[in-house]
């Protein structure tokens, strides 16, 4: 054959080995890869999406749950209990404070639990149908905490301080971050209160900030028809 006949015939097979390679490219690469997750650009908005749990300050205690059964003499009605209490410090300082009377604290919790809730399970049970009174109440979803400061934000508050030293004032440092918000439960607003008024009988009233009920479960075991 001559050397003009086997120009074409190699520049066919140089075009096909390309074409060829291009296929497997995008194959390999192409839109399907990244689609089913193969791209790194793709992972980075999956894993900033996922929500982050906020963090508990220093300041929070959580204690062992509190545990209580009331029986009602004339009914023999049963009603099983389980609170969550968290404690709040003032700070970081008053923390160790609240865990050395942490047993005298539960015990009192337990006390007042004791006799609020045996007048709430006879109200309970004259007024609500069977099946009906149990109930599980969970705490607000608790804040994220802010964002940390800025060097400029941190000079500023220095300048502050000092400026108000020289004119002999005193500027109050802000509290600890609380993760807390308010309950909207009425009834377990009016029982944190209870608790924290008997928790600053205890404890040096400044040392404590606040008691916060987090969870509770209700469990009539009476009620339940028997199959169920």
């Amino acid at each position: 054959m001559t050397e003009p006949a086997r120009k074409p015939k190699a520049f066919r097979n140089c075009l096909f080995k390309s074409l060829l390679a291009m296929m497997i490219g995008i194959a390999l690469f192409g839109p399907d890869a990244q689609a089913s997750g193969g791209g790194q650009e793709d992972a980075k908005p999956s894993e900033s999406a996922e929500p982050k749990e906020p963090q508990i300050p220093e300041t929070v205690i959580e204690p062992d749950s509190i545990a209580l059964t009331v029986v009602l003499p004339k009914s023999g009605a049963i009603r099983q209990m389980v609170f969550y209490v968290w404690l709040e410090a003032s700070s970081v300082a008053d923390r160790a404070v609240i865990e050395q009377a942490e047993p005298k604290l539960l015990n009192a919790f337990l006390r007042d639990l004791q006799r609020i809730m045996y007048r709430d399970t006879q109200n309970r049970y004259e007024k609500l149908e069977a099946g009906k009174r149990g109930f599980v109440y969970n705490g607000p979803e608790l804040i994220a905490p802010p964002p940390p400061k800025t060097p400029e934000e941190l000079e500023a508050e220095k300048e502050a301080v000092e400026a108000a030293k020289e004119k002999g004032e005193e500027i109050k440092s802000e509290p600890p971050f609380s993760p807390f918000r308010p309950t909207t439960n009425r009834y377990f607003a009016a029982l944190q209160n209870r608790l924290l008024a008997t928790a600053r009988g205890i404890v040096p009233p400044e040392s404590i900030r606040s008691v916060q009920v987090r969870k509770f479960y209700d469990n009539w075991p009476g009620d339940k028809k028997p199959g169920r």
